[in-house]
């Protein structure tokens, strides 16, 4: 069975700690957001722009939310079918947080990652010829596992990810591993680097560090893109020693989250239960948080909706203490509430 090789530093450890205190934090947080399904489609599109783009794709994040949205954008067409398999794939993932992982799930992901890309005959199978993971300058920087090899490898690695000593280990160092892992194994012809991302996002979802699939950890490798390969080709070079991958990682969890959180933290609502909004109220809140006091007419005026409408959205504001209504009849105004 393959055994990661790697040490639990009190760096690691304080990272650890600080991700499990920012997942709480926004686990508990007081605002509940009724609008998920506009953020998970947020953190779909985010994710598939990000990975998408590590691998050299060059569409631009608008370029695919129109994708995903089914437009087309004009660009060639091998461009747009792997943003549009990464965002089938992400969908894929989000359904799968309660199966147990095993080879095929990875196979499956593969061929729906590389589906119009490559021959039908080597979707989801592993390679048949020698690769090589070359740098921007066309140098060999690493010769992963033989083809021959790779089942072998392959199968260790699951019966390592659904042993009961892996059960025992944080999300965080399990993404982290698998991830590397997958990555130096290098099974596909082509698709590793995307199988791997994604794969990785599914153990976070499987141990709840983004339990409602709202944010994207592509982005921070995108974010750096030279710094993320050099980070894998480090623990290489160190004898796959996987401790300052790991902690990269942990640091990009703790990134992720603090974004996730700093988003809830922007509407400074402190109503006194839980208030659920929908992307609407959201709306409205950010609208009176740029333009402390607006009449109903200017708030219809920018969210392009019914009188009777709005007067729906703002009632449970109001009621929550979010907002404040000021005046009567044609001089009434709205403000935000509590602290604001």
């Amino acid at each position: 069975m393959y055994q990661p090789i790697f040490r639990i530093t009190p760096y690691l450890l304080k990272l650890i700690s600080q991700a499990s205190e920012l997942k709480s934090w926004i686990e508990g947080a007081t605002l509940q957001v009724a609008w998920l399904p506009l953020l998970q489609k947020e953190a779909r599109i985010r994710s598939t722009h990000s990975s998408t783009s590590i691998e050299g794709n060059p569409l631009s994040l608008p370029q695919v939310q129109a994708l995903a949205n089914g437009q087309k954008v004009g660009a060639p067409r091998a461009y747009e079918q792997e943003v549009e398999n990464y965002l089938k794939a992400m969908r894929w993932v989000e359904k799968k947080k309660g199966i147990r992982i095993e080879e095929k799930e990875l196979l499956q992901l593969h061929a729906i990652i590389m589906e119009g890309l490559i021959s039908g005959e080597k979707l989801g199978k592993y390679k048949d010829r020698q690769n090589y993971v070359i740098n921007e300058k066309n140098i060999t920087i690493y010769t992963p596992p033989s083809p021959s090899e790779t089942p072998r490898l392959m199968k260790e690695l699951f019966e390592w990810l659904n042993s009961k000593e892996t059960a025992q280990l944080h999300g965080i160092l399990v993404c982290a591993i698998l991830h590397h892992r997958l990555v130096s194994v290098h099974p596909f012809p082509d698709g590793n680097g995307r199988s791997s991302r994604a794969l990785g996002s599914l153990i976070l979802y499987k141990r709840d560090f983004d339990s409602r699939h709202i944010f994207s950890l592509d982005d921070y490798f995108a974010g750096n893109r030279k710094f993320y390969y050099e980070k894998i080709q480090q623990a290489r070079e160190l004898d796959d020693d996987l401790t300052p991958w790991i902690e990269y990682v942990a640091e990009g969890v703790i990134a992720t989250l603090k974004n996730t959180r700093q988003r809830i933290e922007e509407l400074q609502l402190s109503p006194t239960g839980k208030l659920y909004l929908s992307a609407r109220q959201e709306e409205i809140i950010r609208l009176l948080k740029s333009s402390p006091r607006l009449s109903g007419a200017e708030i219809i005026k920018n969210l392009k909706v019914s009188r009777s409408r709005i007067n729906q959205l703002l009632i449970p504001l109001i009621k929550n203490g979010v907002v404040v209504k000021e005046g009567l009849s044609k001089a009434t105004r709205y403000r935000l509430g509590g602290s604001h």
